[in-house]
């Protein structure tokens, strides 16, 4: 009976032995469990920064193209932009980093260009944009002597970024408060 007494007893111990080195070991839990993903940098327009780890959602902002839509029909003085046969302004835009020496882009010169007509310019090379302030600057271009200053203003892309839309837009004056509209047609990149 003892022997009978002692298997038993060695059978419930192996038993209970075997089925708790069976069970399934529970995972640690993910450091992200009950945690925020987005984007971190700074420099791409979904920025989060509620976010608590990065999720590589990140998208950034590249322009094509700038295009003024319009600019003041008149000089600062009140007089037309040339002179002779054509009275419209012959467009140079010129953009950089506020602070910067060089500028990142500078159009070629877009002749006969009226106030309410816009002016495109093709960017050479896709550049990204950063959480920045650029400035940009428009001239008239006067074969020979010094171009007439159009307009100027700043902008920071990112902060202004609207997501229902593939652009961002700047209006800067003159002296005389005459306004011009900047507008960066851009593609977002991961």
């Amino acid at each position: 009976m003892k022997s009978i007494k002692l298997i038993t007893l060695l059978t419930l111990t192996g038993a209970l032995a075997f089925t708790t080195s069976c069970k399934k070991q529970q995972p640690e839990p993910d450091a992200r469990d009950n945690k925020v993903g987005g984007c971190l940098d700074a420099n791409a327009v979904n920025y989060d920064s509620k976010a608590d780890y990065d999720d590589e959602t990140c998208k950034y902002a590249y322009v094509n193209k700038y295009e003024i839509t319009y600019h003041p029909e008149k000089d600062e003085s009140g007089s037309d932009w040339d002179f002779l046969t054509y009275t419209d302004a012959d467009l140079i835009l010129r953009v950089k980093e506020q602070g910067a020496t060089n500028w990142m882009f500078e159009g070629p010169s877009i002749e006969d260009v009226a106030h309410n007509t816009p002016a495109v310019w093709t960017a050479p090379s896709s550049i990204k944009l950063l959480n920045k302030t650029y400035v940009w600057e428009l001239y008239d271009e006067d074969n020979g002597t010094a171009d007439d200053f159009v307009s100027s203003g700043s902008f920071n892309p990112i902060a202004s970024y609207n997501s229902s839309s593939e652009s961002t837009s700047d209006i800067g004056t003159n002296a005389a408060n005459d306004a011009s509209k900047l507008v960066l047609h851009i593609t977002l990149k991961d």
